[in-house]
C-alpha cells in the first residue's frame, strides 16, 4: 500500500514538471535565435539601412518610429506606425508587426535605441529587421579632433 502512494507521488511530480515545461514551451517571449546572428549582424553592419537606400527600397516595408519625441515634417514617414520602446512587446504592438508586410525598418532618435529594439524583435524570430539611421557611418565623429592650444601644460611647472 505504501507503495503505492509513493508511486502516486513520483507521479504528479512529473506530471506537475510537464505541465511546466509546457508551459515554458508555450511562452510568446522565448528567444528563437542565436546571439551568433546579432553579432554579425552588428559587425557586418548589414542591419543597417541609410536614408538614400530607402529612397531606392522597391520592396514592400513598414518603418516602426520607436522614439518618444515628436519628429520634425522632414522625417515623417508615409508607410510608417508609432510604436513606443516600452510598449513594443505589448499584444495589439505584436499584432501590428506579425501583420507587417515586407520588411521592418525600426527608427529611433538614436541608433542605440533602434538597435536594442532590433535585438529584442530578432530573438524572438522576427525577420527582415533594418535600422534606419541618419548618417552611412552612425560612430562617425561629426568632427575633427582640435587640440586646445592655449593651454601649455609644459610651461606651468618652470
Amino acid at each position: 500500500m505504501s507503495q503505492i502512494k509513493s508511486l502516486r507521488i513520483v507521479i504528479l511530480i512529473v506530471g506537475v514538471l510537464l505541465v511546466l515545461v509546457f508551459i515554458r514551451n508555450s511562452d510568446q517571449n522565448v528567444f528563437k535565435e542565436k546571439a551568433k546572428t546579432a553579432i554579425e549582424a552588428a559587425w557586418n553592419k548589414s542591419n543597417l539601412l541609410t536614408f538614400d537606400q530607402l529612397k531606392k527600397y522597391t520592396t514592400p516595408y513598414l518603418i516602426i518610429d520607436i522614439g518618444d519625441g515628436k519628429r520634425p515634417d522632414s522625417l515623417l514617414f508615409q508607410r510608417a506606425v508609432k510604436i513606443t520602446f516600452s510598449q513594443l512587446l505589448d499584444k495589439a504592438n505584436r499584432k501590428v508587426l506579425d501583420e507587417a508586410n515586407g520588411e521592418l525598418i525600426l527608427f529611433a532618435d538614436d541608433v542605440a535605441s533602434a538597435s536594442r529594439a532590433w535585438v529584442i524583435l530578432n530573438q524572438l524570430g522576427y525577420k527582415n529587421l533594418r535600422i534606419l539611421t541618419l548618417r552611412s557611418n552612425p560612430e562617425e565623429l561629426n568632427y575633427k579632433f582640435q587640440p586646445d592650444t592655449t593651454a601649455r601644460l609644459e610651461q606651468d611647472s618652470l
